[in-house]
Order: C-alpha cells, then structure tokens, then sequence
C-alpha cells in the first residue's frame, strides 16, 4: 500500500503535474516503456511476443486490454532472476526480470494467480476445497 507523503519533494510534485495532463496515448507509451525496461525487453521482443500470442493472455486465452493500466504484465520466470540483486527483493528503478526468463503476456488476474501457485503450490488443493465448500 502506498502512503502519501505529507510534504511531497519537488521532483514528486513535478510528476503528478506532467502526468495529469497525459494524454491516454502518452500514458500507455510510458506505461510500456517502463515495462520494456523492467524486463529488459526490445520492442521488436514485446512485438514479438504480442504476435506469437495474438494480443490474448498466454493462460487463459481471452483478449489483452493494451492501454488500460494494470491490465497486460509480463510473465517471467522468478527463479532466474536471483542475480544482480534482482526478483523478490529490488530496490526502486531496479529491473524486475533479466530479460531471459520472459514467458508470456498476461492478463493481471492471470499474472496473479500464477504468482500465488508458484508461490503456494501446496495450497491449490486447500483453495479448490474451500471455493467447493462456500458454493454449495
């Protein structure tokens, strides 16, 4: 959860000025360029994997809401990126993946919920008892 600061710095101010007058189009260019650089990603990479994937989720196949904040991530594998300081524990403007363990475009329910079986593989059996118990 994100806490907002009482006296915001400058730097902080001058940001939310700029990005309250992005347009849609401006955000998205920021959004994906930041995302490139978390994943140390090319264009013609994203690109790459937006065609093979047909702009659907790898998982569960349904289309990709480019544009709409939160809505495409980048899958990758966790255990690779223990290097250079990177996966669980980064420090801001850290990338979060090395680029070599990219999977696949996801959508952000997907993205989360294979994070929480890769996590917590032992619970998936618990979790489809409880989603059958509470349905009944």
């Amino acid at each position: 959860m994100r806490v907002r600061v009482e006296n915001p710095s400058a730097r902080t101010l001058l940001q939310r000025e700029r990005r309250a007058k992005e347009t849609p189009e401006e955000r998205a260019l920021r959004v994906l360029k930041y995302t490139l650089y978390n994943h140390r990603m090319t264009m013609e990479q994203y690109t790459a994997l937006r065609v093979a994937q047909a702009d659907r989720c790898g998982a569960c196949r349904e289309p990709l809401l480019f544009g709409e904040p939160r809505a495409v991530t980048v899958d990758h594998d966790p255990r690779c990126c223990q290097y250079e300081g990177l996966g669980t524990r980064r420090t801001k403007g850290q990338p979060i993946s090395c680029g070599k363990c990219v999977r696949a475009l996801l959508c952000g329910p997907c993205n989360r919920a294979v994070g929480f079986l890769e996590r917590y593989p032992q619970r998936v059996h618990m979790w489809m008892d409880y989603i059958r118990r509470v349905n009944r």
